[in-house]
C-alpha cells in the first residue's frame, strides 16, 4: 500500500528511511526541510501490512526512493506513471524491478561507508562555498549538471538546507581561483552523507578530490556521525577506498 505522508505518518516515514541510510537521509532532509505542505515536494510511504517498507520522495520529476526487501514495486511503478517521473534514485534491486514494470534504462554502483581511523589535519584551501562559484564547477565538471539543473532552483534548494544546518557546502581554492567543490548533502540521526564533490578538468589527478573528501569525512566525524556516499562508477570506488571507505550495497538509478 502506496499513501501520500501525513503529520501521524512520519514516524514510519523516518523509519522506512533508515532502510538505506544514503538516498533514506536524502528523504527525510527533503521532509526536514521543506515540510509537507509544500507543493513543490511530495512524499509518500509504502508498507507491507503495518510495517513501513519505503519512504519516497518525489521533486522535480526524480523519485528518491529508501526500501527493503518488502516494499511491493507495483504501486511504485503506478506512481511513476501516474507523476510522469523521469528519474528513479533507489537501491539496485528496486530499480531492477521498477524497470521490468516500466522499462528505461539503468546504471548502478556501490553505496558506501567510511570504516577507516578517524582524519585528522587542516585543510586550508577549502572555504564555505559561494553558490554561484561551486554551481560552475559543478557545470563545467559533470553533464549531468549541465543538462539537468538551472541555477536558480538548484540554489533555491540549497539554501533552504542549509539555512537549517541540514547540509554544507564548500569549495576548493588554489591561486585565488575556485577549482573544487564538496559538500555534506544530507543528515539522518545515525550518518552524513558526502555529496557533489567535484574538480574542474583541467585540475585533475592531482589528489584534489581525495582532499576534498577527506576534509567532508573530518566535518562529519565532527557530527559524531557516520561518513557515506554513492560511488558514481565501480572505478572511482576504488578510490575511496584508498580514502577509508568499504561497499555497503549497490545503488540503482533509473532514467526514463
Amino acid at each position: 500500500m502506496l499513501i501520500p505522508v501525513t503529520a501521524a505518518d512520519t514516524p514510519d516515514f523516518t523509519a522506512a528511511c533508515a532502510h538505506e541510510h544514503i538516498f533514506g537521509s536524502r528523504a527525510l532532509t527533503a521532509l526536514r526541510a521543506y515540510g509537507l505542505g509544500d507543493p513543490s515536494v511530495q512524499f509518500y510511504l509504502c508498507r507491507k501490512g503495518r510495517e513501513p517498507a519505503a519512504a519516497l520522495y518525489l521533486a522535480d520529476g526524480v523519485l528518491t526512493i529508501s526500501s527493503d526487501e518488502r516494499a511491493d514495486p507495483a504501486p511504485i511503478a503506478d506512481l511513476i506513471r501516474r507523476m510522469q517521473v523521469h528519474e528513479v534514485d533507489t537501491n539496485w534491486t528496486q530499480c531492477q524491478a521498477l524497470q521490468n514494470l516500466v522499462g528505461g534504462t539503468t546504471e548502478s554502483s556501490y553505496y558506501m561507508v567510511y570504516r577507516g581511523a578517524p582524519l585528522q589535519g587542516s585543510f586550508p584551501d577549502i572555504h564555505p562555498g559561494d553558490p554561484r562559484a561551486v554551481f560552475d564547477v559543478l557545470q563545467r565538471s559533470h553533464e549531468y549538471y549541465r543538462t539537468h539543473f538551472v541555477f536558480d532552483s538548484w540554489a533555491a534548494d540549497l539554501n533552504r538546507r542549509l539555512s537549517r544546518g541540514l547540509s554544507e557546502l564548500y569549495q576548493l581554492e588554489v591561486d585565488g581561483a575556485v577549482i573544487g567543490t564538496g559538500s555534506v548533502a544530507s543528515t539522518d540521526d545515525e550518518c552524513g552523507v558526502i555529496g557533489a564533490v567535484a574538480v574542474v578538468p583541467e585540475h585533475r589527478h592531482k589528489g584534489w578530490g581525495s582532499y576534498i573528501t577527506r576534509f567532508l569525512v573530518q566535518r562529519i566525524q565532527a557530527t559524531g556521525k557516520t561518513p557515506r556516499l554513492v560511488s558514481g562508477y565501480d572505478e572511482v570506488a576504488e578510490l575511496y577506498r584508498q580514502i577509508g571507505f568499504a561497499p555497503c550495497g549497490r545503488w540503482g538509478e533509473l532514467y526514463l
